[in-house]
């Protein structure tokens, strides 16, 4: 059945992972990603040079809100062809990559990987028992189920507008969780900047976290200002999200590059620029995740894609929707693979609320 199916998308030319078409094409698109990162090395202007700032305008911006979310409304069933099975982790998984030892481990299956991600995070962020937990832009709940399972002691509210994902979470957090008394998950539908004290008082959490959300964020200044609010005194704030290790300027609005057409709206800021940002919180530490984790990740949804492509076309995705698929993996793989992932990975800061 698969092999029917890959058959009669080839003959529309869409053409599945590990062809020769499209290791061809995908081979194309890094080397145009190798050409610009090697022309902006070493780059350090700030964006302000470029005409665009991470001090100005709305959180995020609200005219691409719901174009934005699209990506993440699709039905559930394609996102389960394709991310891990117990916590459906749609952000990079880490498979120990380093800049000095970029080598993957290719031992690790998808499911350890994206645990051995939530580990890190759980060490940087500073994360204990007992604490009270915001997470910005939630997912699927994969991080939160994780941590809720880890920790006994821990409570967490989860932000997300998605329709799909809000009623994933339903099921495998609210229902789940909280049916064995503790109430310890809840979920606030909404996009994280129209959040207001209603919402959320004042000085409520030990830790905030975002995991792959800061790439939607316009002003950061006007975020941590939020984050600030709702952190109690001697709070944490941990952030993982997509940087360019250089300053390259058609990244900084994903208008202006080919990103426009998944995540409207979104930024991809040099990975110094965050440490700016010390007016409402107190930068402590960063970190440099290597790309390499994260095309091995988006390689293993690609190849799984395709692997469960009966399970999903013709029934839930359309003849473009799985070129558009194919085209985003491409896409997303060329970007994270040059220089050994040493341009283009994510980014981990912890800030302090003093």
């Amino acid at each position: 059945m698969t092999d029917n199916i890959i058959k009669q998308l080839a003959k529309n030319k869409i053409y599945s992972y590990g062809s020769s078409e499209l290791l061809k094409f995908e081979s194309h698109m890094t080397r145009y990603f190798e050409r610009e990162y090697k022309r902006w090395r070493g780059n350090r202007a700030l964006p302000e040079e470029f005409g665009i700032s991470s001090f100005k305008g709305n959180i995020a911006q609200q005219e691409t809100h719901h174009e934005s979310i699209e990506h993440y409304n699709k039905t559930l069933n394609i996102y389960q062809a394709f991310l891990d099975k117990d916590y459906m982790a749609y952000t990079m998984a880490y498979y120990g990559a380093t800049d000095t030892k970029p080598n993957i481990d290719k031992s690790m299956s998808l499911d350890d990987a994206q645990i051995n991600k939530f580990e890190l995070i759980i060490e940087r962020a500073q994360i204990k028992d007992g604490q009270s937990i915001l997470e910005l832009g939630c997912g699927f709940g994969g991080f939160a189920k994780y941590v809720l399972n880890k920790f006994p002691n821990i409570t967490i509210a989860g932000i997300n507008p998605s329709a799909t994902q809000s009623t994933h979470l339903q099921e495998i957090l609210i229902d789940d969780i909280n049916q064995t008394g503790y109430g310890r998950f809840t979920l606030i539908q909404k996009f994280f900047d129209e959040i207001t004290a209603n919402d959320i008082p004042d000085q409520k959490y030990d830790r905030v976290i975002s995991i792959g959300v800061l790439e939607a964020v316009t002003n950061l200044d006007k975020l941590f200002q939020l984050i600030s609010r709702v952190l109690k005194p001697g709070g944490k704030t941990f952030h993982h999200y997509i940087v360019s290790k250089d300053t390259i300027p058609q990244f900084l609005s994903a208008e202006d590059t080919l990103m426009a057409e998944y995540f409207p709206g979104g930024h991809i800021w040099p990975y110094e620029e965050p440490k700016r940002h010390d007016k409402h919180l107190k930068f402590v530490d960063s970190w440099f995740v290597n790309g390499m984790n994260y095309w091995k990740t988006l390689d293993v949804w690609h190849e799984r894609f395709w692997n469960t492509i009966e399970q999903t076309y013709p029934e839930y995705l359309t003849l473009e929707e799985v070129e558009d698929w194919n085209k985003y993996f491409i896409l997303c793989k060329s970007m994270f693979r040059p220089n050994d992932g040493k341009s283009y990975g994510n980014g981990h800061y912890l800030y302090e609320k003093v």
